[in-house]
């Protein structure tokens, strides 16, 4: 990552939003190189070059660049290039699937594979949403929680969390990693998602399993192929009231099993704040013990997103 354009750098490619990126960090005027600099650094990366980003969001990001330059006689001929080839493409050829790529450090990032729209296939689970970026930041700030356990991760959408659980570059030291999901597309894009962050085939072993889970048929899954669950994830599953009985039944079967010994880490983006306090009710009721756990502050974030979202993070008991 270069130095001077970091910060732009792993915000252009997660796609964070452009009207909220550090541009302050832009020292103008940019000199010829500079500019050709921030380019290469993120137009131009490598990983963008092989897996882009969304068009819509590079031709914002151009042109909220070329705003930014607007007052300097010369504009690098990059800026011009990259925005022509982008707008001149027709309208329909653009795919529905793009990329977002993770940087996390010195040889860690993720890269994924996501719809571009919110609501997909008949399901939301095909983009990673904020509360799984938040619930990740959570478990890279305590690391004692996942050392050593089998995971299972509920409603895991586009697999964020089991690939980062997995990713030799954080030595997370975690045991088996199996993320579920109800939707046949979301498990499709999860196993796309885990060859393209696992493909050497010494990391064969040691990669995240992606399985199809209806929550009403819990007990029906082949759990014997599985090691036993010590912790269970979910992020941004509790949107929809009329998941609660699937749920916590879910919940009741993996405890009735565990008891104890297992621990869930719930994580919630704060839409609607009587949806929240009617599941936690219902957690009461099923004989549950909620702990708030607390968020990690933006300065200490692995990741570009908007820390002005509000999102509860629990964890669960029995």
């Amino acid at each position: 990552m270069t130095e001077k354009y970091g910060k732009l750098q792993q915000q252009f490619l997660c796609c964070y939003p452009v009207n909220k990126m550090a541009w302050s960090t832009v020292k103008l005027p940019l000199s010829w190189e500079e500019q050709q600099e921030l380019i290469a650094a993120t137009c131009g990366h490598p990983l963008n070059r092989r897996y882009p980003v969304r068009r819509s969001y590079l031709e914002a990001f151009l042109k909220q660049l070329m705003h930014l330059l607007k007052d300097q006689e010369d504009v690098h001929d990059d800026i011009y290039s990259n925005l022509c080839v982008r707008m001149g493409e027709a309208p329909g050829s653009g795919t529905s699937y793009a990329y977002k790529h993770y940087l996390m450090g010195p040889g860690a990032h993720i890269t994924l594979r996501e719809s571009n729209s919110f609501v997909s296939e008949g399901t939301t689970g095909l983009c990673t949403w904020e509360a799984a970026l938040a619930l990740a930041d959570y478990v890279l700030q305590h690391r004692d929680l996942v050392r050593g356990k089998n995971v299972v991760e509920l409603g895991a959408g586009a697999g964020l969390l089991g690939i980062l659980l997995k990713l030799p570059a954080l030595e997370l030291k975690v045991g088996q990693v199996l993320l579920t999901d109800g939707s046949e597309p979301c498990v499709q894009l999860m196993l796309e998602n885990i060859a393209l962050n696992f493909n050497d085939k010494e990391q064969e072993e040691e990669k995240p399993q992606a399985e199809q889970l209806d929550w009403n048929s819990v007990s029906e899954f082949p759990w014997k192929c599985h090691a036993e669950t010590d912790l269970l994830l979910a992020a941004d599953v509790i949107y929809d009231d009329s998941q609660f009985d699937a749920l916590l039944g879910a919940l009741d079967y993996f405890y009735s099993r565990r008891g104890g010994q297992l621990e869930t880490l719930l994580a919630s983006t704060v839409r609607n704040v009587d949806t929240l306090h009617k599941f936690m009710a219902q957690l009461g009721i099923h004989g549950y013990k909620v702990t708030p756990c607390a968020n990690v502050s933006a300065c200490a974030s692995h990741f570009c997103r908007d820390h002005t979202a509000a999102v509860q993070i629990i964890s669960i008991r029995r």
